[in-house]
């Protein structure tokens, strides 16, 4: 007995279905683009952010740094000009030249933070930054930040100088007298000597080469302060700049 099997006929899809298909693959494939250019974005924003707060927190370090090493310029140059003044008036004894000298031989540096500085720059996280305040602000601060360490370093090298001499002009007993008898703490911490020889007749002119060495070297202070305020005013500047943008993001 034959059986008969009933002819299935094959839906014929209407050009609106097919419209429609597409519709859906695109929405998907949109969508799905879509998501990834967030997470991307949402990415990128979060390296902002964390570049950002790591450039704020080694700007609240060097604007303390910088107070501090003002104040110890500024100090040592009050210093100075007292030395001089006695040394002027003939009044200054061969003990205090000791005091001065050794103490004014010293320097304070200012050495910034620059961990996050430095990241931001290597990670190309420049490009991230849509404000040109912070990015310029940035920048402004590297540069004069450069014009101290220049300073610094022409100072250091004179005052090195001077240190060299100091060991040819002043007697190595009583600076190690100074030496054990010096304080942890403070600008002018190596004491006066009890007792010096006569160092401004022993050798007149070795000594004024000292003391030109002593007074160059810490005269570049003043040069130094100057671009310390401007490093100062343009780090907070910067820095309220960023706590304006993220400090709402910052952890």
């Amino acid at each position: 007995m034959e059986v008969h099997h009933p002819h299935h006929i094959a839906h014929k899809k209407k050009w609106n279905e097919y419209i429609l298909e597409f519709l859906m693959l695109f929405v998907a494939v949109s969508l799905g683009f879509f998501a990834e250019n967030l997470r991307e974005q949402q990415i990128e924003k979060h390296r902002e952010i964390s570049y950002l707060q790591n450039v704020h927190e080694d700007l609240q370090l060097d604007l303390k740094t910088i107070d501090s090493v003002i104040v110890s310029n500024d100090a040592r140059l009050v210093a100075l000009d007292t030395f001089f003044n006695h040394l002027k008036s003939n009044k200054a004894s061969n003990e205090e030249i000791y005091y001065y000298v050794r103490n004014l031989a010293l320097r304070s540096t200012f050495e910034s933070s620059h961990i996050g500085f430095d990241q931001i720059k290597s990670a190309g996280g420049l490009r991230m930054v849509k404000n040109k305040a912070i990015t310029s602000g940035i920048q402004e601060y590297e540069k004069i930040l450069s014009s101290v360490e220049k300073l610094e370093e022409l100072r250091d090298r004179t005052l090195e100088q001077g240190r060299f001499k100091m060991a040819k002009v002043l007697d190595a007993k009583i600076l190690y007298e100074m030496s054990i008898r010096q304080t942890k703490d403070g600008i002018l911490r190596f004491p006066m000597p009890t007792k010096a020889d006569d160092i401004k007749r022993k050798d007149p002119e070795a000594l004024n080469e000292l003391l030109n060495l002593v007074a160059t070297g810490l005269n570049t202070n003043r040069y130094i302060t100057s671009r310390l305020s401007a490093l100062h005013q343009i780090g907070k500047k910067l820095d309220d700049a960023i706590m304006h943008d993220y400090g709402t993001e910052m952890h």
